[in-house]
């Protein structure tokens, strides 16, 4: 109490005092709430993140299997494509040198060397069609190969980097951030799916096809050729000859391996024959050159049998007599892990058809992580404060909500050399990286939020 002018006066400051203690502990109650929902929520931003960022790169490194799965196949193919190659030399060459060796019958001293030879041709032949078969079968089976192996792990890998698979992914890196956020990515509506497709068609595996040929080596690709002039012994015909080389005999050696029509079968044959000049047309006035006698021959397939050398590899089809020698002797049932070669394989591949961007394609996927209201540590969710000095906050779906969006691209790593290289499921250089999400997907995610 104090004295004004002759007045006495009684202040009333601890009622100021409550008011102002009350609007303080309201406003320290507030920004320690908006604080605590503040950092909760950058940190389920940065949650978010990296479960985007982690589900596309799993989507990034199951598109990396494909293009290994792919190559390894190609490995496959190029292995039987030499197995049935080899097997066909070891034919002709054992068939060749038993026909040297009766022909050396006029050199006797030539017979044993020819004889020793022919022997471990026998024994080289009948080693490489064991080895050869459990390479096909190994290799190559239908329903046990290693190529169906590695189709079956493409399909099951896909599926695992669907939404679903993609979700647990998301969802384990952001509870390992934190044990009370839970993260799940948004339906795509099939977009990955369509991403890459199954070959299906025989126009879909000529794309293989064309790969594992130019993948070949120079001995198995062929052709495997030579024409020698055999000098000492003239030709049949001279008259109507003018090119001195017509006026002998000729050796010609012809094979190759290529797949047969259908990409179903590999087909190898390897040919030699004596070619002479032969008195042709009217009169007998004209000089052809045609097969003599054949001196080696080989064949050998792996697929379903045919009999027969349908793709003419090397232009075998020169040495009609040998080509014929050679097909006689073709048996599935002397080599059984040849027949069960099931043709060029279907893998997977990019769908270009779907793309806007056929050469640099990319594929989105957004993820949406969340937190329960009771995990935020506000005022409110510790019971600070009662009555008037209680602040309730309002969450969306009385949770915190957090969205992201991650990117699988293509690009070729600086160190892969120079030049471009188009986005294919041949090449392992898929990467992801965070982006921006679209409409469409803040559309769906204020779906799940409401």
């Amino acid at each position: 109490m104090r004295r004004i002018a002759g007045h006495f006066e009684h202040g009333q400051a601890l009622v100021l005092a409550l008011l102002l203690l009350f609007m303080g502990l309201l406003a320290l109650f507030f920004l320690f709430s908006t604080g605590q929902v503040a950092a909760t929520k950058a940190r389920l931003t940065n949650a978010a993140d990296a479960a985007a960022y982690s589900a596309a790169l799993w989507r990034a490194r199951v598109l990396n299997f494909h293009a290994y799965a792919n190559r390894a196949i190609v490995a496959q193919e190029v292995a039987v494509a030499q197995a049935v190659t080899l097997v066909s030399w070891s034919k002709y060459f054992e068939h060749f040198t038993q026909n040297a060796q009766v022909l050396a019958a006029v050199f006797p001293p030539l017979a044993p060397v020819l004889q020793s030879a022919a022997q471990v041709a026998t024994q080289a032949r009948t080693l490489t069609e064991f080895a050869a078969a459990d390479e096909v079968f190994w290799r190559a089976a239908a329903d046990t190969g290693y190529k169906e192996i590695l189709q079956r792990s493409q399909e099951l890998l896909q599926l695992s980097a669907g939404v679903f698979g993609a979700g647990a992914a998301a969802n384990e890196i952001a509870r390992a951030n934190d044990p009370a956020f839970f993260a799940y990515a948004l339906t795509d509506v099939g977009e990955f799916e369509r991403f890459t497709r199954r070959y299906a068609s025989d126009a879909d595996r000529e794309r293989i096809r064309d790969l594992v040929l130019r993948s070949l080596d120079p001995f198995t690709a062929g052709p495997r050729s030579e024409d020698q002039i055999l000098w000492l012994l003239p030709s049949s015909c001279l008259l109507s000859l003018s090119d001195p080389s017509g006026w002998f005999q000729m050796f010609r050696k012809r094979g190759g391996t290529a797949l047969a029509p259908g990409l179903e079968r590999w087909e190898a044959a390897d040919t030699a024959s004596m070619h002479d000049n032969r008195r042709s047309g009217f009169l007998g006035l004209n000089c052809r050159r045609r097969e003599l006698v054949p001196l080696g021959w080989g064949a050998a397939e792996a697929g379903p049998a045919a009999g027969a050398i349908l793709s003419n590899p090397g232009d075998v089809n020169l040495n009609p007599a040998a080509l014929a020698a050679a097909t006689g002797e073709i048996d599935g049932a002397n080599l059984p892990g040849f027949d069960s070669y099931g043709g060029i394989s279907r893998v997977r591949e990019l769908n270009y058809e779907g793309f806007s961007n056929r050469r640099y394609p990319t594929s989105s996927l957004a993820v949406l992580a969340r937190v329960e209201r009771g995990s935020v540590r506000t005022a409110n969710t510790l019971n600070l404060g009662t009555g008037r000095l209680r602040l309730f906050e309002r969450f969306a779906g009385d949770r915190l909500w957090a969205l992201a969006a991650g990117e699988v691209y293509f690009r070729r790593p600086p160190d892969a050399g120079t030049g471009s290289e188009y986005a294919s499921l041949y090449s392992p250089f898929w990467q992801a990286r965070l982006a921006e999400p679209t409409d469409a997907q803040r559309l769906a995610a204020e779906a799940y939020v409401r």
